[in-house]
């Protein structure tokens, strides 16, 4: 099993990446491959709306050229994502939006007219960090 680590806070040493980094090192120990992602080492760029990634035959991916197109070559192999977030006015962080914003070029909700059948495939597990 391959698992992809997605810390989307911009506190790279934070509560939210300590969560994330145990949960791989655990994946790790029981025999898993995994690979972790920071957004604080990468440079994301929000959704354009533009639908290019569904337009014609086939899927011709983001045009966004940034590094997200680093995170769906490495997604595309993976058997797992874990998505970690700190919460941020009741919802998860900026950065986590625009990641999964990001993610529509290849995995839409099965309401969507551009919904993928081999994108259920995938597991999640979104992790959001928060004080009480």
């Amino acid at each position: 099993m391959k698992i992809i680590g997605f810390i989307a806070s911009p506190r790279k040493e934070g509560n939210t990446a300590w969560i994330i980094n145990q949960i791989l090192e655990e994946a790790q120990e029981q025999g898993a491959e995994m690979q972790s992602w920071s957004v604080s080492d990468l440079d994301i760029k929000p959704c354009r709306g533009c639908l290019g990634c569904h337009k014609g035959d086939g899927d011709r991916g983001c045009l966004i050229n940034d590094d997200m197109q680093q995170l769906y070559e490495a997604l595309a192999y993976a058997d797992t994502l874990v998505l970690g977030s700190p919460v941020y006015m009741g919802q998860m962080s900026a950065q986590a939006k625009i990641f999964t914003d990001r993610l529509f070029a290849h995995i839409s909700p099965r309401f969507s007219p551009h919904f993928k059948e081999n994108a259920v495939k995938k597991a999640a597990a979104c992790v959001y960090a928060g004080e009480s």
